[in-house]
C-alpha cells in the first residue's frame, strides 16, 4: 500500500470520526442559545449580600473565591472604614456590632437575602470552608423560611434554662447568663410576643453565623434594631458576653415560632 492510499484512508477515518462528533458540538451550543435564556428566564434570581465581621489581623482572601452574584460587604472593626458604609460606632460585641450595623444603615435598601458570617476561612465549626458554605446556601430556603443557620450539625449544643426573673439592664454585671437572656427578651420583645407562652429554655446552634431574608429583618423596625445596638453599646458587659448572649438570641429576633425557641436547623 502506498503512502497517499495510506493518507487517504487516515483522512477517511477521521472523517467518519469527526462527523458525529461535531455534529454533537452544533447540537449542543444550539440547543444552549435556544432555550437556556428560557430556562433562566423561569428561575428567580434573589439579591445577596454577604456580610463579614473581621479585624485587621484575619486572613480573608477566601472571599476572593466568592461568587460575583453576592455583594460583599466586610466590616474590619479595628482599623478605619474602607467607606462610611463599612463603619461601626465601637469594636464591641464581636460580629454582633457588625451585623446589627448592616441592618441599620442598609434597612431601607436590604437584598433578598444576607448571609451574616465570620472572617475566617476554615472553623471547627463548619463542615465546608467558607466560600464554598456561601457557595452552596440555598438562597430559596432562605427566602421560603427566614432564617437559616449555618451550623447544621450536630444542632444546638447548649441548652440554656430561662431565669423566672428579670433585672434592670445596668444591673447586669452583678447577674448570670439565664438572667441575662430572660431580661432581654422581656426587654426586646413585643407585649404580643411577650403574650405567648414563653419556654424554660432557649438553644441555637453555635456560632452566630446564619443567612436571613429581607422580610425576616423588616419584621422589626429600623428603631427596634437601634435600640438593640444602643444596648450593646452601652452594657457593662465584655464582648465576648454580650456577644455570646446574642448569639443565642438571634433566631428569636428573626421572628421563629415561640415553640422553636429550642431551635434546629432544617437546611
Amino acid at each position: 500500500m502506498g503512502a497517499s492510499s495510506l493518507r487517504r484512508q487516515l483522512r477517511a477515518a477521521a472523517s467518519f470520526l469527526l462527523r458525529p462528533l461535531l455534529l454533537a458540538i452544533f447540537l449542543t451550543v444550539t440547543v444552549r442559545l435556544l432555550f437556556s435564556p428560557f430556562i433562566k428566564s423561569n428561575q428567580p434570581r434573589y439579591t445577596k449580600a454577604l456580610v463579614v465581621a473581621s479585624t485587621s489581623a484575619d486572613d480573608t482572601s477566601w472571599l476572593s473565591f466568592v461568587p460575583y452574584d453576592w455583594a460583599l460587604h466586610k466590616y474590619v472593626v479595628d482599623a478605619p472604614p474602607a467607606s462610611p458604609a463599612l463603619s461601626v460606632p465601637a469594636n464591641k460585641g464581636n460580629e454582633a456590632m457588625v451585623y446589627l450595623s448592616y441592618i441599620i444603615m442598609h434597612y431601607d435598601a436590604l437584598p433578598d437575602v444576607v448571609f451574616f458570617h465570620h472572617a475566617h476561612h476554615r472553623a471547627w465549626h463548619q463542615e465546608l470552608d467558607s466560600a464554598a458554605e456561601v457557595a452552596s446556601l440555598r438562597a430559596s430556603y432562605v427566602v421560603q423560611q427566614g432564617y437559616a443557620s449555618a451550623r447544621c450539625l450536630p444542632g444546638c449544643e447548649n441548652v440554656v434554662p430561662l431565669a423566672d426573673h428579670r433585672v434592670e439592664l445596668r444591673e447586669f454585671r452583678a447577674a448570670g447568663r439565664s438572667v441575662h437572656l430572660t431580661t432581654l427578651l422581656d426587654e426586646f420583645l413585643s407585649a404580643e410576643e411577650k403574650s405567648q407562652a414563653v419556654p424554660e429554655k432557649l438553644a441555637a446552634p453555635c456560632c452566630a453565623q446564619f443567612a436571613v431574608s429581607r422580610e425576616a429583618i423588616r419584621r422589626r423596625s429600623r428603631e427596634w434594631w437601634l435600640r438593640l445596638r444602643d444596648w450593646l453599646l452601652e452594657t457593662p458587659l465584655d464582648s465576648r458576653t454580650s456577644g455570646r448572649l446574642l448569639e443565642h438570641l438571634w433566631h428569636v429576633w428573626f421572628g421563629q415560632p415561640f415553640h422553636q425557641y429550642v431551635y434546629f436547623p432544617r437546611w
